[in-house]
């Protein structure tokens, strides 16, 4: 988050979501999501600020589920007032205001995002979200 702003990254031609990644065989949520940081925006140093909470998300009919652990992270490598270039062909990122009217017009997925991050930021503390 920079000046009430929060980076969405976006698969070309399809969904929005909040920019981080898949974590890999023994590496933990926050060297994931730095990780995936440095490969995605080739971000060096961030600083993890707080654990903001976990969405659960699963599609029954698919038998598919996914586990987000969501973090407030900042870099001096990223400014609001300019949108970070992707080095992944496929993505591209750009900031919003966190209010459930943007993130809802922008589709971030999973869904319950949504509604999380303008609650998160009003109360200030971890929420669980699910829809199992």
């Amino acid at each position: 988050m920079d000046d009430n702003q929060i980076l969405i990254a976006r698969m070309k031609g399809a969904h929005s979501f909040l920019p981080g990644g898949g974590i890999e065989l023994g590496e933990g949520a926050q060297t994931a999501l730095k990780r995936e940081l440095q490969e995605e925006l080739g971000i060096k140093t961030c600083e993890i600020i707080r654990f903001l909470g976990v969405i659960e998300f699963g599609i029954k009919a698919k038998n598919y589920c996914e586990i987000n652990h969501l973090f407030e992270v900042k870099s001096k490598e990223l400014s609001a007032s300019v949108a970070p270039e992707s080095l992944e062909a496929h993505l591209e990122f750009y900031w919003i205001e966190p209010t459930l009217d943007n993130l809802k017009r922008e589709d971030v997925l999973p869904y319950l995002v949504q509604d999380m991050i303008p609650q998160l930021l009003k109360d200030g503390k971890p929420l669980w979200a699910s829809n199992l």
